[in-house]
């Protein structure tokens, strides 16, 4: 038997004990409640976000799939709009489209293309492109084209052959890859016109390097004939020369012999025979320095224009009542002075001689025109009739007998020759009574001889 005090010990131990018991057994009720609520909360979370995620994934399949049916049918679009592109363009070029399959075989040609080899589309699809070929495009080989034998790239040339006639015609052609279907495009050119004007032109350069062989020889023999002319031309003035001189002074020696005994009529005769031996040497003088013109080598340097015309003026010496006027703004520039010395010597001693009056005015001037300089001598002289503005610059030619006045009808032929041969041209502008100016032009840069 328990002692009082002890079971009153054991007592309140066993009660602490079951409160404890208690307590861990709320604790642990509190703890399995809350972990089954996460673990409801888990569960309902899991259950929206595979819900959420069947939608959105069923969502993003019905985008993609719409996205990609939307693809398709543009992608079928531009394919469509890219035949149809193909087709209006190959029915419009001037060269023959034909389109081959994989294996070589005509699918499609344009309407060039059936006029070209005669043949409607119908007609030649299914055929190889050699059923329009006069032979083969390899002469090494006889088999139609396939995928693996198609040249592309490269310009073939071969004899294309027409459904009506036998006569073969050159074609041209290239082959390339089409990016639709994986075809074939074949653009095909004839040649006939090209090949007769390339063989045209062959025959012309032929011509043309014969002509310049010939031309080489002309030039050879126009030189040894210049250098026969030039000797001649010395050997003739100076035989023709020395009679002249030796009748002029034959003449002065009788009328010096014969003073006061000769008639007045065969004094004016003698004068007269004097004067036409010096016409006579006039025109030997003129002829060879016509025929020297273009043909002698001549200096460049640098020339004032205003001092060349005042040496010519004063080896001139116009009569009193004379007045030649010059432009102050004549250039100086690099040229041949001799030349243009020749020029302005003619038409001014021209102007003075021709003019009409013992009194008169000249003017020189000048104008740029791009790579020339455009000179005018003008003069308030009794003028040229339109009708002979060309006819004056014919050698020997002059518009008053030259008993009237002194002139060998040489000084403007060889004006007019010395211009052209520097490259330069000259006009006369003129009316009867109304004066006249000659213009020429004169290239800035001397003319190589």
């Amino acid at each position: 038997m328990i002692p009082p005090y002890l079971r009153k010990i054991v007592m309140e131990q066993l009660r602490v004990a079951i409160d404890t018991l208690q307590t861990k057994e709320r604790y642990a009720l509190v703890q399995s409640d809350r972990q089954l609520t996460q673990l409801q909360n888990l569960t309902t979370a899991t259950l929206w976000f595979s819900s959420l995620a069947s939608v959105v994934g069923y969502l993003a399949a019905l985008y993609l799939f719409s996205n990609l049916d939307w693809e398709l049918q543009d992608r079928k679009l531009q394919l469509q709009e890219s035949q149809a592109f193909l087709k209006a363009v190959t029915a419009n070029v001037v060269d023959g489209v034909i389109t081959l399959d994989r294996e070589g075989k005509i699918e499609t040609l344009n309407h060039a293309a059936e006029a070209m080899f005669g043949y409607k589309a119908e007609e030649v699809i299914g055929n190889p492109l050699t059923f329009l070929l006069a032979e083969p495009l390899s002469q090494s080989s006889n088999t139609d084209l396939t995928s693996s034998h198609i040249p592309l790239g490269q310009t073939i040339q071969s004899q294309g052959q027409r459904k009506v006639g036998a006569a073969a015609f050159p074609v041209e052609m290239s082959i390339s890859e089409l990016q639709l279907d994986d075809d074939f495009i074949v653009i095909i050119r004839d040649i006939t016109e090209r090949q007769a004007a390339e063989k045209n032109l062959a025959d012309r350069a032929d011509e043309l390097a014969r002509l310049n062989i010939l031309l080489a020889k002309t030039n050879t023999m126009i030189e040894d004939r210049n250098r026969e002319l030039d000797k001649f031309a010395y050997v003739a003035s100076h035989d023709l020369k020395a009679p002249l001189r030796a009748i002029a002074n034959l003449s002065e020696w009788i009328e010096e012999d014969l003073i006061g005994e000769i008639p007045p009529e065969n004094q004016r005769q003698l004068q007269l025979l004097r004067g036409r031996v010096h016409r006579m040497e006039a025109l030997i003088n003129g002829l060879l320095d016509y025929s020297r013109v273009g043909r002698t080598q001549v200096a460049t340097e640098m020339v004032d224009v205003r001092a060349l015309l005042a040496d010519i003026i004063d080896l001139l010496d116009p009569p009193a009542g004379f007045t030649i006027t010059v432009a102050p703004d004549l250039p100086t520039f690099k040229t041949k002075r001799l030349l243009l010395s020749q020029v302005f010597s003619n038409l001014l001693s021209n102007a003075v001689k021709h003019h009409g009056s013992s009194t008169g005015e000249i003017i020189v001037s000048v104008e740029e025109q791009g790579k020339f300089y455009e000179f005018a001598v003008s003069d308030d002289g009794q003028g040229i009739a339109p009708e002979y503005h060309e006819k004056i610059f014919t050698i020997f030619q002059t518009l008053e007998a030259r008993d009237v006045t002194e002139n060998t009808g040489v000084g403007l032929s060889i004006v007019r020759k010395i211009i052209e041969s520097e490259g330069g041209a000259i006009a006369v502008d003129s009316q009867v009574g109304n004066g006249t100016t000659f213009r020429f032009t004169w290239s800035k840069q001397p003319q190589s001889t």
